[in-house]
């Protein structure tokens, strides 16, 4: 594809953005809340569909853990109420009365002609798939605009053309993956639950409990160099934190989940899996060039790590990073604090056929910088 080139269409797509209820909840400071870039992402909305991308095509894919349904600090609903349906949607209404500002820019977004969204869930919005929930979430839009909303929840994988795919990436971690067409159960009453993964349970019930007295809990990495530097530096809340995370490991996950299946190998294999904390993604992603022939360009999110990725084969992997803080106590990584990044993927011809990939789609790491000049600038790993 040529720079040149005006594309006919635009894929700005964004992960982990992490709204949570908002700087303060029941008038009390919210220690939960990881997101704190509301103007910003109010003018990359914007930003597609003004100026030269007014009358493009553009579909915003949001790839992923938009919503955080686990960092919202809710106390009405005990145990598994906190996962039904109605608490999800209670949940959801704090989300939005602390970001108003963000759902007011997807409205006008989509306000305008040739503009889209497309929602895949991840991990921190599986709620997402709770039929109550998705008509809360659409109602805090224009009725027409709400034609221009598409919901993933069913399906693990989006293909919107040829050779592109998108996943959140949770599907990579024992701890997180789960069934998009099983995710959600009905009582014997009618009522509908959402079934969480051992993950999410561990965010709500351990990570949760702990980041009140270390904020940045949650977004340091990786966790085996953070817990090494913990036990020299901060040894008795690391060792708190450390005793806590086994405990509700062996209790809730080996006991709960495991001790029906009395087959020793099968446990072994998924504890080890499930021990590592933080894999390659980018080797393992290559399961997925693999399994999928047709496959040139994949792009996921989950592990708040930006990455741009060309193999020998040609193909392409893209992690969108996220919109929250990073600590990376890992030196060969240069990526501590915010940084806003996106993908962007441009299609000279919308039209195009797999054999012509390479003509027709150009990808693109980015950090948004909206306060100066151009809106963005190339990202450098």
């Amino acid at each position: 594809m040529s720079k040149t080139a005006a594309p006919q269409k635009v894929i700005p797509v964004i992960s982990d953005i992490h709204l949570g209820a908002g700087q303060y909840i029941f008038g009390t400071k919210n220690v939960l809340e990881d997101f704190h870039h509301d103007r910003d992402l109010f003018n990359f909305f914007h930003f597609f569909s003004t100026g030269k991308y007014r009358d493009i095509k553009v579909e915003i894919v949001i790839n992923g853990d938009f919503l955080d349904f686990l960092s919202v600090p809710y106390v009405k609903y005990f145990d598994d109420e906190f996962w039904s349906e109605d608490a999800s949607i209670e949940k959801l209404i704090h989300i939005h009365s602390g970001h108003k500002l963000v759902f007011e820019a997807m409205d006008r977004f989509l306000s305008v002609p040739n503009k889209s969204i497309t929602y895949i869930i991840g991990n921190h919005d599986a709620e997402i798939a709770l039929p109550g929930v998705r008509q809360k979430f659409l109602s805090y839009f224009e009725p027409d605009n709400t034609k221009k909303i598409k919901i993933i929840h069913d399906e693990d994988t989006y293909n919107p053309a040829p050779g592109v795919y998108f996943q959140h990436g949770h599907q990579y971690e024992k701890a997180h993956v789960f069934n998009p067409k099983e995710t959600v159960i009905q009582s014997t009453e009618g009522k509908r639950y959402l079934k969480p993964t051992w993950g999410s349970y561990y965010c709500h019930h351990v990570l949760n409990k702990y980041k009140p007295e270390r904020i940045y809990i949650n977004q340091i990495m990786p966790i085996k160099k953070y817990l090494t530097h913990g036990l020299l530096y901060d040894s008795f809340f690391t060792l708190r934190f450390i005793f806590a995370t086994v405990y509700f490991f062996v209790m809730i996950r080996f006991w709960y989940f495991y001790i029906t299946k009395f087959k020793l190998h099968v446990i072994v294999d998924d504890v080890k899996e499930e021990l590592a904390l933080f894999k390659n993604y980018e080797s393992l992603t290559r399961s997925f060039f693999q399994k999928n022939d047709d496959a040139r360009c994949l792009l996921t999110g989950h592990t708040h790590h930006a990455s741009y990725r060309i193999f020998h084969d040609g193909t392409t992997f893209i992690n969108t990073g996220t919109w929250t803080r990073v600590i990376n106590i890992d030196f060969s990584f240069n990526l501590n604090g915010h940084y806003l990044t996106f993908a962007l993927l441009e299609f000279e011809d919308e039209n195009y056929e797999l054999k012509d990939f390479q003509r027709n789609v150009r990808s693109s790491l980015l950090e948004w910088r909206g306060d100066a000049g151009l809106p963005y600038k190339d990202f450098t790993i």
